[in-house]
């Protein structure tokens, strides 16, 4: 038997303590990598989104379902809705930190002196909205949407739309008969022969094709408009919790890599959450483009609807605001910097 003393004894101790404290490290270090309780790494902070639980906001559906917001320690209560302008209604009546809406009505509330901000675009699409029209009225082609009677939700991206659509074409708004009609209402309404043609979004735009089937012609507006879905709060909310603005972004933003990686099961959570058909998520989902951004694309676009809003009496406003005081930048630049592509 050989005794170890002396100097060569210690190093035998001092490597035998390193080795047990790598271990730990290493232990410790697995366990935190492995987590699968999605607990948050602080409390919880308590904020409300108005949320349009439609094929609209899929990122802020999957974040949720899958508990991406608690994982950023926030516990996120959705307050639902069928399309963006309710829930924009939601946060300036101040029952929602957050809000998810298209573009036009957030211009809409920004020309009547809204005090809210755009923190991401969530969505885009240049085939969410149409025209659908009855062939058994007569419309074979955009020119003979005269004199017919349109349906849109004032105020929303399909009013916008209806106006571009027909001002490509050479269609005055008063050479057609408009209707102000809840978007879920269309295609019950199309079906029955209440009225000629609708201008619409998804998912409402795509059960009304499955309604009336050969009976019906769309007009898509690919090259002409432009669709983008936000998430908006108040400035307000904004300057008192930069934090929890962040920590909502980051959420999206791993919501946005899941879909990436697994749209198959994303298609299934939207489904499950929002009540539309798995077939129609399905139908709908090549069209979309599902990106946490701020692209110059969504200042343009702003500009470019409250121009039509200011020329068509639709609004008060006399001038164009500038809308860059109405998107906060700093978040998404400190969470995902290099999807901020607006210049300043």
């Amino acid at each position: 038997m050989s005794i170890i003393t002396g100097p060569r004894l210690i190093q035998r101790f001092l490597i035998s303590i390193a080795l047990v404290v790598s271990a730990l490290a290493i232990s410790v270090c697995f366990s935190a990598c492995s987590r699968t309780d999605n607990k948050p790494v602080g409390p919880s902070e308590k904020v409300t989104m108005a949320c349009a639980t439609t094929t609209d906001t899929v990122l802020a559906e999957v974040a949720q379902s899958l508990g991406y917001y608690h994982e950023e320690g926030l516990e996120t209560t959705l307050r639902p809705h069928p399309y963006g302008k309710p829930a924009l209604e939601d946060l300036l009546g101040g029952k929602a930190d957050f809000a998810t809406v298209a573009e036009t009505p957030v211009m809409f509330a920004i020309m009547k002196g809204a005090g809210i901000s755009i923190i991401a675009t969530i969505q885009t699409s240049s085939r969410d909205n149409a025209i659908i029209a009855r062939k058994d009225k007569g419309i074979l082609t955009i020119g003979n949407l005269k004199g017919k009677k349109i349906a849109a939700t004032l105020g929303t991206s399909s009013d916008f739309f209806l106006d571009a659509m027909l001002g490509v074409h050479g269609i005055s708004r008063k050479d057609v008969k408009v209707f102000d009609l809840k978007a879920e209402a269309m295609p019950d309404a199309l079906a029955r022969g209440d009225i000629d043609a609708i201008s619409t979004f998804n998912p409402y735009l795509i059960q009304a094709k499955k309604r009336l089937v050969d009976r019906c012609i769309v007009f898509y507006g690919d090259d002409i408009y432009t669709w983008t879905f936000n998430v908006v709060a108040t400035q307000e909310f904004i300057r008192n919790n930069p934090g929890k603005v962040r920590k909502v972004l980051r959420a999206l933003v791993k919501a946005e890599e899941f879909v990436r990686q697994k749209p198959e099961e994303a298609q299934k959570i939207v489904a499950d959450f929002s009540g539309v058909e798995i077939g129609i998520v399905r139908d709908i989902w090549a069209d979309i483009r599902f990106r946490v951004s701020l692209d110059q694309q969504l200042l343009l676009a702003l500009e470019d609807e409250s121009r039509w809003a200011i020329k068509n009496g639709l609004t008060n406003a006399t001038k164009i605001p500038n809308f860059l005081n109405f998107i906060y930048l700093d978040g998404l630049e400190s969470v995902k910097p290099e999807a901020v592509r607006i210049v300043r």
